[in-house]
This record gives C-alpha cells, sequence and structure tokens, in this order.
C-alpha cells in the first residue's frame, strides 16, 4: 500500500514539473479506413519532441509487411502492392521497436479515438508486454482553447490543416504517416507557445485534451 502511494505521489509530481521535462513520441498512422475492428494499419511515421524540440533526427516511416492493400487506399495513401512487397517491415519485428521506443515517453496523437483505436488493436495482434502511458491529443486541446475563446468553428475546422492555418502553419503538399507526425509535433509546439498562462506543465496539456491508457495484448471483451 506504502509503495503503490509512493508511485502515485512520484507520478502527480513529475506530471507537474514543466512539459518540456517529458519527452513526447508523435505518432500518425496510415490505415485502409476509419474502423479499428474492420479496417488495417498500413504504415506508422513519428518523431520525438526532448525538451521542447522537434528531433528530425528520430523521424521514420514503416509500412507492414502485414498490411493489405485495396484500390481505394492505393488512392487515398499513395501506397501500392509493390510498396509493401519492397519496403514492409514485420509486423512483429515493428510492433515491438514500437513499444521500445515508446516506453518512458508520452504519445502525442491527432484525433486519439481514431489513434489509440488502432493502436489498441495493433497491440492484441501480437504477444507482447503491456504499456501504460500518457497521451496528449492536438485535436482536444485545439477544441478546448476555441470553446474558451468563444471561437465558431466551421465544420471540418478540426482538421490537421485547419488547426495548422489558424496558427500560420504552412500546409504540406504530401500526407502520409510521417509528415502528419511533424505536422502534428509542430501544431503541438504553436499550441503551447500560445497558452494563456504560465508555460504549462503535462498535467495541463492532459486537462486540456489527454488522458492515460494501458495497451495490452490481452483481447477485452
Amino acid at each position: 500500500m506504502v509503495r503503490a502511494f509512493d508511485t502515485w505521489q512520484a507520478r502527480r509530481s513529475e506530471q507537474s514539473r514543466s512539459w518540456q521535462e517529458s519527452t513526447y513520441f508523435v505518432l500518425d498512422m496510415e490505415t485502409t479506413g476509419l474502423d479499428p475492428k474492420q479496417h488495417q494499419v498500413i504504415s506508422l511515421g513519428w518523431v520525438l519532441i526532448e525538451r521542447g524540440v522537434i528531433q528530425l533526427d528520430t523521424a521514420q516511416h514503416l509500412l507492414l509487411d502485414s498490411a493489405q492493400i485495396d484500390d481505394s487506399s492505393v488512392g487515398i495513401h499513395m501506397i501500392t502492392d509493390t510498396d509493401v512487397l519492397e519496403q514492409g517491415r514485420r509486423h512483429a519485428s515493428v510492433l515491438r521497436y514500437l513499444r521500445q521506443i515508446m516506453k518512458d515517453k508520452v504519445l502525442v496523437v491527432h484525433y486519439s479515438p481514431l489513434e489509440l483505436g488502432f493502436l489498441k488493436m495493433l497491440w492484441q495482434t501480437q504477444p507482447m508486454p503491456d504499456l501504460a502511458i500518457d497521451w496528449v491529443d492536438t485535436m482536444q486541446i485545439e477544441r478546448r482553447r476555441c470553446e474558451r475563446a468563444q471561437t465558431v468553428i466551421q465544420e471540418g475546422g478540426y482538421r490537421l490543416g485547419a488547426c495548422r492555418d489558424r496558427y500560420g502553419l504552412p500546409d504540406y503538399p504530401s500526407h502520409d504517416a510521417l509528415t502528419d507526425a511533424l505536422a502534428t509535433a509542430e501544431l503541438l509546439l504553436a499550441q503551447i507557445a500560445h497558452y494563456s498562462r504560465q508555460e504549462p506543465s503535462l498535467q495541463d496539456l492532459k486537462k486540456l485534451g489527454g488522458g492515460h491508457i494501458r495497451l495490452s495484448s490481452k483481447t477485452i471483451a
């Protein structure tokens, strides 16, 4: 009981420190559709933010060799069966690598219901240890900021490109998983730069749009 309290207290203290004291794993995934129960992940792109700076040398974009490409997917992502055959990485190896990199970091996504849904699905495809992580959603942060400012947002106004446009960030012509991960990382830094009070803590960011998740390979009924 005492150990559990000490762990909770240490975690609470850690999250109250400046947001820059945490390392952020910014992730985007390309999928064959929008339903994790029916569709598949094609590729993953990510980049790290350390000490408040995007570390471009950590950027990676990996295709899964298990991806099933159909005509509609090719039209959206411009990824073909040949790409998967020539560049696809072993599904199990990618997930083990992903888990190792994500450990002890804060996950950042744009639109958490979709990204977390597919991440949970991926975890259940391989026998791997559970992973408990904090997460932050740039879409939720933007929604909360606009609500506080009583700004009326039109339909589609919380998409990644539209959110970036409000901060004067440029639109990238291509939108693969890595490009969108980089775009999300830039958006997060812009949102923090416009934070209304003093420099936020990780806890502040989570209150604006985030949470905690445990990824498990055990299927939950």
